[in-house]
């Protein structure tokens, strides 16, 4: 870690040009996750042709370069240099929650720099912030991330012990969850149009927002110019909830493809999203033929 961190003292310009030498050898090179990236874009825009699909996936070699090294700019940026560069653009949209002394959910994707939107709400907002995260297995890796995550004051908190959390939580705080990844089990799940494919997404935050009766809101992040970024915030439900069955789910979903559609390349497709496919329900067996 101690290497890292001076690397993170070097300026912009210098840890752009590593990221640029990343682009090289993950395009050139490696060939880095060349498969499953180009499979999720040819599913994702059927529409698209083949140059441009190629030409998403090489300009998201170029981001994810971007995205490392801006995650180990953090460990060294002063919270005036995060705050020029990283725009909250209406905050307004969910302080007025906090004034009131109501905790909140924040559902976000991995668009953008996520670790940079996650730091920059915990330096600009009021609120205090507990970002649900997953362990690593590398345990080095793991305390790595939890120190770029609490930076400036966020607290990461594992999966399976987040709502125990949120409950004992005293602080009028964000819950914040990045809520685009694999669902890894059909327990809560809730099968959507995403991107062109049938998705499975946990249902936990819409049940979990219902349960403690507080406000769900997407977290966007655009990227204006290399290292600048702006955030915006859209409410999606707030108690008393609407009756509609997975309203939440259904609005977070909505709106993630919107931005993705926008910006492609600022969105993570080196993970393999669609691993697991919609089980059919079983038959019984007095029932087959």
């Amino acid at each position: 870690m101690i290497f890292l961190k001076l690397i993170s003292h070097l300026p912009f310009p210098v840890l752009y040009l590593i990221s640029d030498f990343m682009y090289f050898l993950l395009r050139y090179v490696v060939g880095y996750r060349k498969q499953v990236i180009l499979k999720n874009l040819s599913a994702s825009f059927p529409e698209k042709t083949e140059k441009e699909l190629h030409q998403i996936k090489n300009q998201f070699y170029r981001h994810l370069g971007d995205v490392v090294v801006e995650c180990v700019k953090t460990l060294t940026i002063s919270k005036e240099d995060l705050n020029r560069r990283v725009q909250l653009l209406n905050p307004e949209a969910i302080t007025p929650f906090f004034e009131k002394g109501q905790s909140v959910i924040g559902l976000s994707s991995h668009q953008g720099n996520w670790e940079w939107m996650l730091v920059s709400c915990s330096a600009q907002l009021p609120f205090h912030i507990d970002a649900v995260y997953m362990r690593l297995k590398n345990n080095f890796f793991d305390q790595l991330m939890r120190k770029i995550r609490g930076r400036f004051g966020a607290t990461p908190i594992e999966k399976r012990t987040s709502f125990r959390s949120m409950m004992l939580q005293k602080k009028v705080s964000i819950t914040a969850m990045v809520a685009d990844q694999r669902a890894k089990s059909s327990q809560y799940q809730h099968y959507t149009s995403f991107l062109n494919q049938e998705t499975g997404f946990y249902e936990g935050p819409e049940r979990i927002a219902h349960k403690l009766k507080r406000p769900a809101f997407v977290v966007n992040m655009k990227r204006i110019k290399r290292g600048y970024y702006s955030i915006d915030f859209k409410v999606i439900d707030a108690p008393p909830f609407r009756q509609d069955a997975h309203y939440i789910t259904e609005q977070y979903v909505r709106l993630i493809e919107e931005a993705i559609r926008e910006r492609p390349a600022e969105w993570l497709w080196s993970h393999n999203r669609w691993k697991q496919k919609k089980q059919a329900p079983e038959i019984p067996a007095s029932t087959k033929a």
